[in-house]
């Protein structure tokens, strides 16, 4: 195996406290952070799947970001994110990043992904909006 696939499992309850450690020490400049962290996973994503949805939902499910993922339009319901934990405000700020890149990718334009509702803050399920007005 080269070094370039090469692979570590960081269990959820290690991403939740690191995700903290940092928040502690940068605050809101971490959730940009992560975001961007994001993107450079859904880089890798893209390049092993494609911008097809079901590869793209296989891949996440396989991974273990999520326990489901359903892609309408826009719109991107998620069940399951790893990076759920409780808080006042949405916490997957690495699944936003890579589905931004997805989306960029699959659209050819600069996109920004929002969480509108996340089960860290007690809502139901993760809903995510893809935007592209707003950069």
């Amino acid at each position: 195996m080269e070094s370039s696939e090469r692979a570590i499992k960081l269990r959820r309850d290690e991403l939740v406290e690191i995700k903290k450690l940092y928040e502690t020490v940068m605050t809101f400049a971490s959730h940009g952070m992560f975001y961007r962290s994001g993107r450079i996973v859904g880089n890798r994503l893209v390049k092993v799947t494609g911008t097809d949805l079901s590869r793209v939902r296989d891949a996440l499910v396989k991974e273990g970001w999520v326990s489901d993922i359903s892609f309408e339009g826009d719109t991107i319901n998620v069940i399951g994110s790893i990076e759920v934990s409780s808080s006042d405000s949405p916490t997957c700020h690495m699944l936003r990043g890579i589905l931004a890149k997805v989306f960029e990718e699959r659209t050819g334009k600069d996109v920004y992904c929002h969480e509108r509702k996340c089960v860290s803050k007690g809502d139901d399920k993760c809903v995510f909006i893809i935007d592209s007005e707003v950069l």
